[in-house]
């Protein structure tokens, strides 16, 4: 099909945002799902705490879908690409780096994925995840982080999005109870309400 191309796994915000640098190079989008288990268990500092998803040694697959991308972009540029967009580097000219730090962005490669040949994605070191998460634990990050997270990225909407673009982990469901739970709220838009003034 595509035998040369370069592709991007998303399956978090990516799906939906892929961001500045790569929305204008993507070609074509394949619905697959991922070939590891993903789950919520990395608190994002840039979400103030949110959990967010990533690849995880237990649980299920989940519906995603493979960024085509232009034939001109080599690998180097595709990681260099996709590291500057989770880091919030859009738009400089910086490189990706290997780093050990437990919140560094690392960019893997699967070969012959989706019928694409080379299909970069994401993962973070084990020491920056959560061993064994659990709903409530989630749900306790993603409320709190409404208050600080900047719009649009606390962890109830990141929730939200997840469930628009199909993304269901094993987890989801008692996460998303004990989100209402908490809150004591009939749907994740009145749990962000709530959240959003609790402390005000």
């Amino acid at each position: 099909m595509h035998m040369n191309k370069v592709g991007i796994l998303a399956y978090g915000s990516l799906v939906s945002d892929p961001g500045i640098e790569i929305e204008p190079l993507i070609i074509a989008r394949i619905k697959t799902k991922t070939p590891f288990p993903v789950e919520y268990l990395r608190l994002s500092h840039g979400r103030a705490g949110a959990p967010t998803l990533a690849p995880s040694k237990s649980g299920i697959p989940v519906s995603a879908e493979v960024l085509v991308l232009a034939d001109n972009i080599s690998l180097d540029l595709a990681n260099d690409l996709l590291w500057r967009r989770e880091t919030r580097n859009e738009g400089t000219n910086l490189k990706y780096r290997t780093k050990a730090s437990p919140n560094a962005v690392i960019i893997q490669v699967l070969r012959t994925f989706a019928g694409i040949n080379q299909v970069l994605y994401t993962d973070f070191h084990s020491i920056g995840k959560l061993d064994h998460p659990t709903p409530s634990e989630l749900a306790k990050a993603a409320i709190a982080s409404v208050q600080n997270a900047p719009v649009g990225k606390d962890g109830i909407t990141y929730l939200m999005n997840r469930i628009s673009d199909d993304v269901k982990t094993e987890l989801s469901d008692s996460y998303i109870r004990d989100i209402l739970l908490m809150t004591n709220s009939k749907s994740l838009t009145e749990a962000y309400e709530v959240a959003s003034r609790r402390f005000i």
